[in-house]
């Protein structure tokens, strides 16, 4: 890989594609403690044993992080930081003074947060936390922070492979399929002074080839020259879109004087 430069039409890895689920683990939660020190959190991190950004990268990968289980320390030690909680919430009404806004106001993890708000309330609805007579707002992504929060690090201890037996197959698959995450480290294979280009495996894209260009009308190639700049064509396979789709087909029983949310 390092024979070529790789580039991809209307993606950028590091922004919307990740070279592997860790790496995505690492920037996402890498960003969030730059975040929370900006927010003058010292004192929260501190109380938390917490003196850098890899001790914070070790706690929000740690399911007994502070000696709790579930990854619930992370929820109850920086819940207030990520989102701002309330009712009927959308990303256009957080504000930037809380985690998901200011990434939103940013264009900073787009794809990834869209793709959190579906994983959050099918993760929710699995294990029974949301309610729909009386609707308690389980689903909802922006109504506790905490429960968010938790859940986002579930995402990333798990796999497909040690997710509780009682998941259903969507979760177990979109906790090893974050769309954008490379599934494998691709291998470029040289012969001499030619690189024969492989297929590329990325979660939530079906990769159509190789160009020359940074267009898909260019010639498409399958090997190539040292040195040699290509362009990889990605076209999006699957989506997340649970309020758009699925939650609207959900009868919900509504009662004004019934709204419950996580023990934050």
């Amino acid at each position: 890989m390092e024979k070529i430069q790789i580039k991809f039409i209307d993606h950028e890895l590091n922004i919307d594609l990740w070279e592997s689920k860790k790496t995505l683990f690492n920037a996402f939660f890498g960003e969030f403690y730059d975040f929370i020190v900006k927010q003058n959190g010292q004192v929260d991190l501190l109380a938390n044993n917490i003196h850098n950004k890899e001790e914070f990268l070790e706690f929000a990968g740690d399911w007994y992080a502070g000696g709790k289980d579930n990854c619930y320390a992370l929820g109850f030690g920086f819940h207030k930081y990520f989102i701002l909680d309330m009712f009927e919430g959308t990303l256009d009404k957080q504000p930037e003074n809380v985690f998901i806004g200011y990434c939103h106001k940013n264009n900073l993890f787009t794809d990834f947060i869209n793709f959190l708000i579906t994983f959050f309330a099918w993760w929710r609805n699995d294990e029974h936390c949301t309610r729909f007579d009386p609707y308690n707002y389980g689903d909802d992504f922006f109504v506790s922070g905490w429960a968010t929060l938790v859940d986002t690090g579930k995402l990333f201890y798990f796999t497909a492979q040690t997710v509780f037996w009682w998941q259903s197959f969507r979760v177990k698959y979109a906790i090893d399929n974050i769309p954008g995450t490379f599934l494998e480290k691709p291998e470029f294979i040289l012969e001499e002074e030619t690189v024969i280009l492989p297929k590329l495996r990325i979660a939530g894209y079906e990769f159509m080839g190789w160009h020359t260009e940074n267009n898909i009308e260019s010639p498409l190639v399958y090997i190539t020259k040292e040195g040699s700049t290509v362009y990889a064509e990605l076209k999006r396979k699957d989506f997340y879109d649970y309020w758009e789709k699925e939650e609207k087909t959900i009868k919900k029983v509504m009662d004004p004087n019934y709204k419950k949310v996580d023990p934050a």
